[in-house]
């Protein structure tokens, strides 16, 4: 709820615990209206900056969470409910416990350290479970088909032109390195290509799982690009659209 000095949130991987967003807190520029930035219902990412354990409450901040922390904890929220759901309806449709599919799958993830949504992502590149899932038949069956209803994402492509040229006599060297360390910042089920479309012209494309993340890789391979060819004396430059 948004009172005059602050807002009052629900902290969801927290359950119970209450999280309050004094105002000065809310922006580095000065807040004329809280709504501006806050409104009831509304997801955000905020940094913990005090708890009290006996209230079960915490100050939190939103203007210290960077645009890259935002997007990637709101990425990695969006994968977590999708891998919950997946669990709550393999328990739902197949009459086990929730204690039965967190012993079965849950727990033997983590002892690997994997995460259910990478080991999910696994199951839908290869079309079969991993050795150390030890599920019966019908089981194995249901979740397959649960995985690839519930896993499987449409992705969001983005595009941009790269301007890069360098003058000295290894240019097309230096450009080609540039481009292969611009290829290296796609991350799991992230897609890069960059090709020439008539010198010093380059065009990127990227596919990611949600628009802000394409955004973010998209500026990552830029950059990389970008960071190659300067320090060989060339020039470079991003052109969004």
């Amino acid at each position: 709820r948004v009172e005059r000095y602050g807002v009052y949130v629900d902290l969801v991987e927290y359950p119970g615990w209450e999280g309050f967003v004094h105002i000065s807190e809310i922006s580095l520029k000065w807040v004329r209206n809280i709504r501006d930035y806050l409104r009831e219902r509304q997801k955000e990412v905020f940094k913990v900056l005090r708890m009290n354990m006996d209230a079960k409450q915490a100050d939190v901040s939103l203007r210290r969470v960077s645009k890259k922390e935002r997007t990637q904890k709101l990425l990695e929220w969006k994968r977590t409910q999708r891998v919950m759901r997946v669990l709550h309806l393999l328990a739902e449709r197949s009459g086990r416990s929730p204690e039965e599919i967190d012993s079965m799958l849950v727990k033997p993830a983590a002892k690997r350290n994997l995460t259910l949504y990478d080991v999910f992502l696994d199951i839908l590149d290869s079309g079969k479970l991993p050795s150390w899932m030890k599920l019966d038949k019908d089981l194995s069956q249901l979740l397959l088909e649960l995985i690839k209803k519930e896993i499987k994402l449409k992705k969001v492509a983005l595009k941009a032109t790269l301007k890069l040229s360098v003058a000295s006599g290894n240019g097309v060297e230096v450009i080609r390195k540039a481009i292969k360390e611009g290829l290296k910042a796609a991350g799991r089920g992230e897609n890069i290509s960059i090709t020439a479309i008539g010198s010093p012209r380059y065009l990127i494309r990227v596919e990611a799982d949600e628009e802000s993340r394409a955004r973010e890789l998209l500026e990552k391979v830029a950059e990389r690009c970008i960071k190659v060819v300067k320090e060989a004396g060339g020039k470079a430059e991003l052109v969004m659209g």
